[in-house]
């Protein structure tokens, strides 16, 4: 593909002017290719479709279909309860793991995991209570923290957010507190 293609192509993307069966071609014919300008966009595709067509991204990474339970059982990581946990630890390997929102990044490397504002009630509080349960860890016995990408697929009809997928990739943060948020940084 010519460069200035190339860029239009990237451009259109960014802006949402392409639908999804256009994109899913797109990415099927960058696959064939197989040349660094076909990876990039590759990428370039499943970056756009992670945080704005959950649907496209299911289809080109399948394993975002892995359950979330699974994924963190076989990490060797437990909560207390599977249906409200926000966070999950591993005690062997003194690591806290958090899944993080497609839709709560700031920017490519920071991601807000926990917000004062979350608490809540019912579900929501049990949740948040567990977080600040796991972050005492850190801040006390020397835990460490990770993140999961979490794909947000909308809202139940009681207001809460469904999980659509997941990226099945544990990765090292550190995290800062500023205001009522609690802040991952990827490293």
């Amino acid at each position: 593909m010519k460069q200035d293609l190339y860029e239009k192509t990237i451009m259109r993307i960014d802006n949402g002017d392409m639908p999804a069966n256009k994109l899913q071609v797109l990415y099927e014919n960058a696959k064939k290719k197989g040349d660094e300008q076909g990876r990039k966009l590759m990428e370039h595709i499943i970056k756009y479709s992670e945080h704005n067509d959950t649907a496209l991204y299911r289809k080109l990474v399948p394993e975002s279909d892995v359950n979330r339970k699974q994924f963190m059982e076989s990490e060797g990581f437990t909560c207390a309860n599977w249906l409200w946990s926000w966070s999950f630890v591993n005690h062997d390997k003194k690591i806290v793991a958090f899944g993080a929102w497609n839709n709560a990044y700031i920017d490519e490397n920071n991601v807000v995991i926990l917000c004062e504002s979350w608490q809540g009630k019912e579900r929501e509080a049990l949740g948040y209570n567990q977080a600040i349960k796991h972050i005492e860890l850190i801040e006390k016995q020397n835990y460490t923290y990770q993140v999961f990408n979490m794909i947000h697929g909308g809202h139940d009809s009681n207001g809460r957010s469904k999980i659509a997928g997941i990226d099945p990739v544990l990765r090292n943060t550190a995290v800062r507190k500023e205001g009522e948020n609690w802040i991952a940084t990827i490293l």
